[in-house]
């Protein structure tokens, strides 16, 4: 089997993982301003449960943009590794 890396594209995958991660957040934030707005005209029970599950599902998002930047962060990481792994293979050439 053969694997080939290109460290721009790891590197561009890495970004791409970072950015969704952060139009996922905004998406959100402008998803809960106007959802906000139609549930404070709510009183009783439904507000209450909607404010129960919206805390489930705020927490759920929050665990997915986390790992999203935490994956990143690894394929990042990856990247250099393979540079490094590189570099040290091309040195055993150098006579």
């Amino acid at each position: 089997m053969t694997i080939k890396i290109t460290y721009g594209t790891v590197t561009a995958a890495a970004d791409d993982i970072n950015s969704a991660a952060t139009t996922i957040e905004g998406e959100l934030e402008a998803l809960n301003a106007r959802v906000a707005k139609v549930v404070g005209t709510w009183d009783g029970d439904a507000k209450a449960a909607y404010n129960a599950k919206h805390a489930g599902w705020d927490t759920n998002v929050k665990g997915l943009t986390s790992t999203l930047r935490a994956l990143s962060q690894a394929v990042h990481g990856a990247a250099g590794g393979y540079q490094r792994t590189d570099k040290k293979a091309a040195q055993q050439f150098d006579f």
